[in-house]
């Protein structure tokens, strides 16, 4: 019953946050300087982790004062070299989280190049006790080099008594802009 109402609240603001998801899309043409650091909507990430592998390379930033344990926000990087169709990730992706979280509220597709491919969603408290909804948005596309590169940007939020306080959660992004 809880995810059930979580989805009805949600839905409502979702043709809203397909707006929100160009935006970002747009804003993924980030400022990066050479400190290792990423510029998106006025927030700047520094790098907190790395990891590399055969199969590809992670790279998680957050903005300074946050932590991979206590962020609020975050944006990621991955790099994949054996896979090499976007639609194929974020349908995995997409179908993974949905799996998981039946009642979650989420918009997919292409952007203008068939080559590039989104998934966002919000992912319910984890718990009755848990006062923190997660959004996160995955942009991935082909890389020049062979396979895809995909983006990550995400956010948490806290409410007190009820995921409602959160309806206005994307007039807020604009705000931030």
């Amino acid at each position: 019953m809880h995810c059930v109402g979580l989805r009805m609240s949600l839905r409502a603001g979702l043709l809203r946050m397909k707006i929100i998801l160009w935006l970002i899309s747009l804003s993924l043409l980030v400022l990066r300087s050479q400190a290792q650091t990423y510029t998106i909507a006025g927030d700047t990430f520094h790098l907190v982790s790395t990891n590399a592998s055969d199969a590809g390379r992670l790279e998680e930033y957050v903005p300074v004062g946050q932590t991979l344990k206590d962020w609020t926000k975050l944006f990621g990087v991955r790099s994949f070299r054996n896979i090499i169709s976007p639609r194929d990730y974020i349908t995995r992706l997409k179908d993974e989280y949905h799996e998981k979280n039946p009642g979650m509220a989420y918009a997919w597709g292409a952007l203008q190049s068939s080559n590039v491919w989104y998934v966002d969603f919000l992912t319910p408290p984890s718990s009755k006790k848990s006062k923190v909804l997660e959004w996160d948005f995955f942009r991935a596309e082909t890389n020049a080099a062979g396979g895809i590169v995909v983006y990550q940007y995400a956010e948490r939020r806290a409410y007190k008594k009820s995921y409602k306080e959160l309806d206005a959660w994307d007039i807020k992004l604009y705000a931030s802009r």
